[in-house]
């Protein structure tokens, strides 16, 4: 067993940040091939996506992967994710024609979001392999369609000098792999025959509070950049999005260094562990205070450097350098949020999630507008912190008293 969790944190955690870097390279990669204006269009589409993405997922991985009694079959939690993807599909759609974008503007949110919810879509699957504790073979996927995102950015820009047919490209690609590979292999772990148990709707109905949760959360980091996009135009939020690269590989490496974890805070909690609940949260949190030190550290010894690496033809970027400090902070937040929120699915307690993301969001909504027209792109940074930070201390309190309850015989 501990060799096999190993194997899932050294698999999961080297698979997601090959994905995860691929992913966010994207927009160097599209700078340096294209243009600014051209990775200004991929920005947007991306803030868009991620809200969707959010959306379709309907925040269900960790409540799959986290019913250990079989309260819902494999099949309920498919065919549910058939429902959330098409919902969230034509959402986005109907956001991106309310708005007044340009005709290549809504193509590339349309591809773009369409590949992003080939991710959703292959979530469900990578559910029944965690459930099953294989996660090793969920992060050689993510590996390898990182490299083939990276690979096909590169590729599709360079012949065709084209956004939209290259994410047309890496749409299908995509969408070919998870069919062709991640279906097959998670099939052999998820029993699809069996029937019984509650329903389609009774599972959207339990995990409405999740998805919700969800929409808020991404929406809460997604306001601000929503802002700087109308206040200050696309090339700035390119700049923005741009220097927030290197800090989100951090921010991923650790959110998925996580994950495995999951299944081990599920049976504590069920269990009523308290010592070894309450072990794993100090270490929890010892960690995320070295994550932000060795951060911070970081980026004031190597930040301007890293930059003049990552972004050679664009040397105005360094302008911008001193964003790495503030987004440090906002993605030490983030993470804490992140696995607070995991941590409240495992305990059930729906209504803290929303609780939490609604004072995160409100606070973000409030003050990205005065941030921004102050502060430029440093405002951007301040109202993601604002209202991440916000978020992420109501969620540990509604976790603390949900502690209180479950450990209380204890």
């Amino acid at each position: 067993m501990e060799k096999q969790l190993r194997r899932n944190v050294l698999f999961n955690t080297a698979g997601s940040l090959i994905f995860y870097f691929c992913q966010a390279a994207m927009n160097l990669l599209v700078t340096a091939l294209a243009g600014v204006e051209a990775n200004g269009l991929l920005a947007t589409a991306m803030t868009i996506a991620n809200v969707a993405l959010s959306a379709a997922s309907f925040g269900m991985r960790t409540f799959q992967v986290s019913d250990l009694s079989g309260k819902y079959t494999d099949r309920t939690y498919l065919f549910s994710r058939y429902l959330t993807v098409a919902a969230a599909w034509v959402g986005c759609m109907g956001f991106a024609f309310a708005n007044a974008y340009s005709a290549q503007q809504r193509w590339v949110i349309f591809l773009y979001t369409g590949y992003r919810l080939v991710e959703s879509f292959s979530d469900v699957w990578h559910g029944y392999l965690q459930k099953a504790e294989r996660m090793d073979i969920v992060g050689v996927s993510f590996g390898v369609r990182g490299l083939v995102t990276a690979a096909t950015v590169v590729a599709g820009l360079l012949l065709t000098r084209d956004l939209v047919i290259t994410l047309a490209v890496l749409l299908a690609l995509n969408a070919a792999y998870v069919l062709a590979v991640d279906l097959p292999l998670a099939r052999k772990r998820a029993d699809l025959a069996a029937k019984g148990g509650a329903g389609v709707g009774a599972l959207l109905l339990e995990c409405l509070p999740l998805a919700v949760y969800a929409s808020l959360n991404t929406a809460i980091p997604s306001v601000p950049r929503y802002y700087c996009e109308r206040l200050l135009g696309r090339v700035e939020l390119n700049y923005f999005a741009n220097v927030f690269l290197p800090v989100l590989v951090l921010q991923v490496a650790v959110v998925y260094l996580f994950v495995p974890f999951i299944t081990t805070f599920a049976r504590l909690w069920q269990g009523r562990q308290k010592a070894g609940y309450f072990k794993g949260l100090r270490i929890l949190f010892a960690g995320l205070f070295l994550l932000w030190a060795a951060g911070a550290a970081g980026v004031a010894l190597l930040g301007r450097w890293g930059l003049s690496v990552l972004y050679p033809t664009t040397p105005e970027i360094l302008n911008y350098a001193g964003l790495l400090q503030p987004l440090v902070a906002a993605t030490v937040l983030t993470v804490a949020a992140t696995v607070l929120c995991n941590l409240l699915t495992i305990a059930r307690a729906m209504k803290g999630l929303i609780v939490g993301c609604l004072a995160g969001l409100g606070a973000a909504l409030l003050a990205s507008p005065g941030l921004i027209g102050a502060y430029a792109a440093w405002g951007t940074a301040y109202a993601t912190i604002l209202g991440v930070g916000v978020q992420a201390l109501c969620l540990l309190a509604c976790l603390l008293l949900r502690c209180k309850k479950q450990f209380a015989a204890v």
